[in-house]
């Protein structure tokens, strides 16, 4: 009934539901112990889901862990992001124009939620990412970002891309900035004034790129788009709805 209930939002400003419209909703109310057996049908659905939200709580802690090191730890330089990441503006490689065909092969990026906005013709102005050559794009107000390492256009220069300085694991610096704990409070090009000075710490080369292997597989597991958690909590949830509507459709009798 989310739809109806939406669909009854009234005022101006800010529309919102009122309780005097909820309270006119019918619902069906079956003998209670079919309520029950359909409570625990569908009580069997929300605690697989939430098994799999806390395997991605599991990850976060996992990779928290593996990047908390001592500050008097004598093999470890802390660095600011500045100082092992160069930026660059997008502006060169703004799309031209929004008319996105998914038939087309370049992807147009976004550094928030969305990622991929749709894809493009156009040919000129594509940064040339690839799995030797990844770049992090960062969201310059949100602090939003997302590690890329295919060819990309992108939607705005509201954004830095990111590329390594010196010897570091880049992979490294991704999960690093992954750890940071940081909500702009105000409207205003982050990277520069404040994201880049943040610290983070740098173990031995050899370490970066154990950790990094690691982390590879949990991410996989957790993040990836076919295979991994996500996919797999969108089809629960699918197939959760559909038999939440199987069993809650009751015909009214007239």
């Amino acid at each position: 009934m989310q739809e109806k209930i939406h669909n009854s939002k009234r005022g101006s400003g800010v529309p919102h539901v009122y309780g005097s419209d909820l309270a006119k909703l019918l619902i069906p109310v079956p003998p209670l112990e079919i309520q029950q057996e359909i409570v625990n049908i569908l009580d069997k659905f929300t605690e697989l889901q939430a098994e799999l939200q806390a395997r991605k709580k599991q990850y976060r802690f996992f990779r928290d862990k593996l990047l908390t090191f001592s500050l008097n730890n004598p093999s470890v330089v802390w660095t600011t992001l500045g100082e092992v990441i160069a930026f660059e503006r997008p502006d060169k490689y703004i799309v031209k124009s929004t008319n996105y065909n998914d038939k087309f092969d370049t992807p147009v990026l976004t550094a928030g939620d969305t990622f991929i906005l749709g894809y493009t013709n156009e040919t000129n102005g594509v940064y040339q990412a690839s799995g030797q050559k990844p770049v992090i794009i960062f969201d310059d107000f949100t602090t939003s970002f997302h590690w890329v390492d295919f060819v990309f256009k992108v939607k705005s220069s509201a954004m830095k891309i990111l590329s390594p300085k010196g010897e570091v694991n880049f992979r490294f610096i991704y999960y690093a900035m992954k750890c940071i704990r940081y909500a702009p409070s105000n409207h205003a090009r982050q990277w520069i004034s404040t994201y880049s000075q943040f610290k983070i710490p740098l173990p031995p080369l050899h370490k970066q790129e154990r950790i990094v292997k690691i982390l590879d597989k949990f991410d996989a597991l957790v993040n990836d788009i076919s295979e991994g958690l996500p996919a797999e909590i969108k089809a629960r949830q699918k197939q959760y709805e559909h038999y939440r509507n199987k069993l809650l459709a009751f015909k009214a009798i007239a």
